[in-house]
This record gives C-alpha cells, sequence and structure tokens, in this order.
C-alpha cells in the first residue's frame, strides 16, 4: 500500500472488524486481515462499480471468506458487528454528511478513522463541536501531497482550542520532523499571503492571520 493507506492501517486497533466506507479497490481491508490485525472486515462503497472492482481483488487475494463486500451509501448497511470504521480518499463535506446520517451509531465504534484531502482542521472542529474525542493522528506526505489522519471516538470531550483544531492535539505534541517541516511550509504560505494583501492594501484574511500567529508561537519562529 502507499505511505497514505499505510498510515491510516497504522491506526486500526487489534482484533477490531474494520468497515471501509468507500473502499474503492478494497486494498485496506484486505491488508489489516492478511496482516492479521482484523479478524474480519466490511469493503463498502455506494457505487457498483468500485464494489465489483473490490470483489475481483478479494477474490485475487484469496481473503473473501474474511472480507466482506457491502453495497452501503454511508453507515446505512454496515453490520452491527463492525466496530471500527474509516472514512477516507474524500472531501470534508462528503465525510462529514456521512458522519452525520450515522450520529446515532457512532458510539458504537471503538474508532472512527478519517482522512480527507482537504480541510483536515475542519474535521477536527466538526468532531470538537460534537464533543467527540481525538484518540490519536498521523502526518503523512504520499506523492507531494499532505495528508493528515484523525482517529477518534464518539465519547464526550471538552471543546478543542483553537490551536488543537488548526494543528491537531495528538499532532502537536509528537512534534514529528516531518509534520514540523509541513507546519513551516504552512507558516510560510500564509505569511506571504498576507504580506501580499497588506501590500496591495486588500482587506485583511482574519482567519489566515490567525493561522499565521498559531503557526509561528508554535515553531518559535
Amino acid at each position: 500500500m502507499n505511505p497514505r493507506m499505510e498510515a491510516i492501517a497504522a491506526l486500526v486497533p487489534s482484533g477490531c472488524i474494520a468497515a471501509d466506507i468507500g473502499t474503492d479497490h478494497a486494498q485496506l481491508p484486505i491488508a489489516l486481515v492478511k496482516r492479521g490485525i482484523c479478524p474480519k472486515a466490511y469493503a463498502a462503497d455506494v457505487a457498483e462499480g468500485p464494489l465489483n472492482s473490490a470483489c475481483s481483488n478479494l477474490k485475487e487475494a484469496g481473503v473473501e471468506d474474511w472480507v466482506i463486500p457491502v453495497l452501503s451509501d454511508g453507515f446505512e448497511r454496515i453490520p452491527q458487528d463492525a466496530d471500527c470504521a474509516v472514512i477516507a480518499g474524500m472531501g470534508y463535506r462528503t465525510a462529514a454528511g456521512i458522519l452525520e446520517a450515522a450520529l446515532d451509531r457512532l458510539a458504537r465504534f471503538r474508532c472512527i478513522i478519517v482522512q480527507i484531502n482537504n480541510e483536515a482542521d475542519t474535521m477536527r472542529r466538526w468532531i470538537s463541536e460534537h464533543h467527540y474525542t481525538i484518540l490519536d493522528e498521523r502526518y503523512v506526505q504520499d506523492r507531494g501531497k499532505d495528508y493528515e489522519i484523525t482517529s477518534f471516538r464518539a465519547e464526550p470531550h471538552a471543546v478543542y482550542s483553537g490551536e488543537e483544531i488548526l494543528l491537531g492535539p495528538c499532532l502537536m505534541k509528537k512534534k514529528d520532523a516531518a509534520y514540523m517541516d509541513y507546519c513551516m511550509r504552512e507558516y510560510e504560505k500564509a505569511k506571504r499571503i498576507n504580506t501580499l494583501r497588506r501590500e496591495r492594501n486588500k482587506s485583511a484574511d482574519e482567519e489566515l492571520i490567525r493561522k499565521e500567529m498559531i503557526l509561528k508561537q508554535y515553531l518559535g519562529v
């Protein structure tokens, strides 16, 4: 699997029954079962085309007895024994919509792992607004793109601070070198844009100014 998928797999608890929602080619559930991380998994997708591709891959990998394909719109048809959910490779609005439609089910899961292709801080804000608990996070760069992956549980938690929402409460504590480099790039980008706006007498972007200040303080620059 690619680095992004490996980082997601690293957050899946051993012994759980995983449901990969939006599974595409089913690479993740296949790997989870073959590596002995999960005794069973579900490969779910809303479209028949990707699910047919997944079924072919399950057969080729010889895991048809342990990875079950499910045609499902989000959590709609995910069996009740699933206790870990993965929502990966989609935008914030799609991922948040899937979660919103299943709020009554989320408390049954040991963890929900979310990797969206943009607005990772907005996803953390969604988690915070629902008073859920962030369990762990990963940052990875894959094929020139930056990804932040969040594992959370529908367990009561105080609202996260603005700094924690922007940086990630777990990521900011780990201070992994690759993540620090990413933060520096984000800081320099925000600083450059804010400077240009001032030079061109454009109205201030308060959110971007706030981002620059938080990153500056975090990086100590």
